[in-house]
């Protein structure tokens, strides 16, 4: 798809939220498209879900958009086949007046329906607990209250089991541990540590170096792509099963700025995925 249409089309996203149109902005999307966000807090899904008349990405909606002020500061983007990596900070105003400001990594596959490209599913890398103490922190008595006039919302419009699994975000996943495991990998990489390189991973492992490029294996990334490249990572956050950050890797040719995703097996702990995304 082309790279031009896909970025047209997640521009839309922000300006649309800015001027609350909200059927724009549920038009953006797929059939079937999941929004999960933050990425292990549970999908929203377009059309199904239904509550009180509503599907669950309406309701979404509904919460964490309509009733607030929001901006975009992008700070990169980049897109590779039919994904797009964007990073960007999103400061939210909410109707008491009280700030918040998240850093997330947002991921989007965009598919072609009836001629028109459409967001297919969007994942919003971010830490929930950090960002809501953060707000708590900087609007004081205003972040309490706005908080829990949101809660209250959630209540009404999403119900208690919805709820209870957007919450699951801050105690389920790989949480610190995926950080760890991240400082590890690009510790293991510019060390040339095939050992410690190889306890992180989980068997059949693949590494994306980048996205777009073939999926190499464990075995054989520090002997060829990764030969002569050091890493630096910055900016590391875990929700769900991912851990995610920014990275500069530099060497063997290489000059690279973007972003990198981990994956992680519920059951091992261990790497299954690495994906790096640059321009």
């Amino acid at each position: 798809m082309d790279k031009d249409r896909i970025i047209a089309l997640v521009d839309r996203s922000p300006e649309l939220v800015d001027r609350h149109d909200r059927a724009g902005w549920l038009n953006l999307f797929s059939t079937n498209a999941v929004v999960e966000d933050p990425v292990g807090g549970g999908p929203n899904r377009k059309g199904q879900d239904i509550r009180k008349g509503k599907d669950a990405l309406s309701r979404f909606y509904d919460i964490f958009i309509g009733p607030n002020k929001i901006k975009f500061d992008v700070h990169q983007d980049i897109v590779a086949g039919d994904e797009m990596v964007r990073e960007v900070s999103i400061h939210t105003t909410l109707p008491n007046g009280a700030i918040t400001v998240v850093h997330s990594y947002l991921t989007y596959r965009i598919v072609e329906e009836n001629g028109e490209p459409k967001i297919e599913r969007m994942r919003a890398h971010w830490n929930l607990s950090k960002s809501a103490l953060a707000m708590i922190k900087n609007s004081g008595f205003k972040g309490i209250v706005g908080s829990t006039v949101q809660f209250g919302m959630m209540i009404k419009v999403q119900g208690m089991k919805r709820i209870m699994e957007y919450f699951a975000v801050i105690y389920k996943g790989i949480l610190n541990k995926g950080i760890k495991s991240a400082n590890a990998f690009t510790t293991a990489v510019n060390a040339k540590d095939e050992r410690a390189f190889a306890r992180l991973l989980d068997t059949g492992a693949t590494i994306h170096f980048p996205v777009g490029g073939n999926p190499i294996s464990t075995d054989g990334f520090l002997k060829a792509a990764g030969k002569d490249a050091r890493l630096e990572f910055k900016g590391l956050r875990s929700c769900g099963w991912f851990t995610s950050c920014v990275f500069d890797a530099k060497g063997g040719g290489l000059d690279k700025h973007g972003v990198v995703f981990f994956e992680f097996s519920p059951k091992s702990k261990k790497i299954v995925s690495v994906r790096f995304f640059w321009n």
